[in-house]
Parts: C-alpha cells; structure tokens; sequence
C-alpha cells in the first residue's frame, strides 16, 4: 500500500495523442512547485489516510524531472521521476529507493490516464491527472485505484490528489 502511496504521488505524463511541441507545451504545465493532499481509501479494509504531498517539476534536456515528498502515517516518503519522448511515445520511470516503475499514458477526457508499462499490472492500476482552475490559481487533480490483496480477496485502494500550483511568492523564492 505505502509503494502505491509513492508512485502516485508522483506519476506525470504520457499523451500518445499530442505531437512534438504540442506535446512539450501540455508538460510544460506541470512545472513548477506543487502542494497540497492526498487522501488514500480501501473500502474493503477501511484504511483510510490523508496526508500532505509537494511535488516540484522541472524542464533540463528535453525531459521532465520530478520530485515528490509525501508526509504518510509511515513517515516522510520521496520519489523521483524522469520523463522523455521515446519512439513517439511519453514515458515516464519513477523511482522510489531501489525500484523504478515504468508508466505510460493516454490523452483522454482532457487530462491523461496513466497505466503501468508491466502488462500483468496495468489492469490492477490506473491514475488519471488534468489540470483545472479554481479561485484563479492552478490545480493538478489525481484520482486513481491500485489492487491489492487482503485476507478476504481482492480490493481496490482509491485515491485522491488535489494539489495548488505555488507561484513564487507563495513559494518563498
């Protein structure tokens, strides 16, 4: 469950639908420096958890990097993420510790749907991410599920993200 914590926090990318620069310009919208929460929910277990989320993004040689940090109930989590146009395709790797995970995406209902690039698992896990305004500031919106096994069988974790993109004075740059 905490690994899903981790990877979700951070997943970014993968619009197969958008092309060179059109594609550069929708990713270019995650720059920045992100806060806000996440909220983690079984209904099959009954765990739940909100926690705080920042995430910053930036653009160096024609790739997107990521960092995350999440202050869970198991503490302070980071990941980072890396993401390129390869073959065509937006990928994106995100690391946490020792493991990289493989994603990627597709452009649906104005936002992207990320599936896992492991085919045994992209069926168990999906996160969708769109941006939208509200009071006149940027928010990134995350929704998604990951399965997981428990005494009783199968269950989905459903989660939640709604972070505030921070504009340099509210950053403190």
């Amino acid at each position: 469950m905490y690994r899903s914590i981790q990877i979700l926090s951070l997943l970014v990318f993968s619009p197969l639908a958008l092309l060179g620069n059109e594609l550069i310009d929708y990713l270019k919208q995650y720059e920045g420096r992100w806060l806000g929460d996440f909220t983690i929910h079984s209904t099959a277990s009954g765990y739940s958890e909100t926690f705080p989320v920042e995430q910053r993004y930036w653009w160096e040689d024609g790739q997107l990097h990521g960092i995350s940090v999440s202050d869970t109930n198991n503490g302070l989590q980071t990941a980072k993420s890396l993401s390129f146009i390869q073959e065509g395709k937006l990928q994106s790797e995100v690391i946490t510790g020792e493991t990289t995970e493989r994603f990627f995406g597709f452009l649906r209902d104005g936002g992207i749907v990320w599936i896992s690039a492991n085919m045994q698992r992209a069926n168990d896990y999906q996160m969708a991410e769109r941006f939208a305004m509200e009071e006149g500031l940027s928010l990134l919106l995350t929704e998604g599920f990951d399965t997981y096994v428990y005494q009783e069988g199968l269950a989905h974790l459903v989660y939640r993200g709604r972070l505030f993109k921070q504009d340099s004075k509210q950053a403190g740059d």
